[in-house]
């Protein structure tokens, strides 16, 4: 898989603790990647971002940059932050489960207890509203720039499956 964080930038969006288990961490990003920004971006825009990680002209749209939009000034946190908000509702929910050859357990520290589930539901849901207030303002990013991101427009999901070329922000019940 081609992430677009490791789980050492994931860490500078994210209190995600000191160590990090890779073996986790990175199942957690793919998954975020590949269900949540894929669906928000839509099919040929994601692989358009995939194909231009490295390309210095979408570097704003990953690390975020401010701009103007119908003369009014904006920032856009950018697609990185994005993604550390879609793996972090993922990751609080499956962080303190290990898979044992005898089932799912709960990993507990020497002075602690497991958080109540609800709690967990609850900092994920928060999560996703904190993505898509993030994504309103990318959206306008990409609408303010069409010559720099012409998949944008042309997405496969563009006119299919919202109205009038607008995509929306769909929020998953967990």
């Amino acid at each position: 898989m081609n992430n677009l964080l490791t789980p050492e930038q994931i860490q500078s969006f994210k209190d995600i603790g000191e160590k990090i288990d890779v073996k986790k961490i990175n199942p957690i990003i793919e998954q975020a990647q590949t269900v949540d920004l894929k669906s928000t971006l839509g099919d040929r825009f994601y692989f358009d971002v995939l194909a231009n990680k490295d390309n210095p002209d979408y570097a704003p749209l990953f690390s975020g940059c401010s701009f103007t939009y119908f003369d009014i000034n904006y920032y856009q946190d950018g697609l990185n932050s994005l993604l550390a908000d879609y793996f972090m509702s993922k990751y609080v929910l499956q962080i303190n489960t290990n898979f044992t050859p005898f089932g799912a357990t709960i990993k507990l520290g020497a002075n602690g207890e497991p958080a109540d589930r609800n709690s967990l539901k609850d900092i994920s849901t928060q999560q996703l509203q904190l993505a898509g207030s993030r994504w309103e303002i990318i959206y306008l990013y990409l609408n303010a720039n069409p010559s720099l991101f012409p998949n944008w427009k042309n997405n496969i999901y563009s006119s299919e499956s919202a109205p009038a070329g607008d995509r929306t922000f769909r929020f998953r019940k967990i």
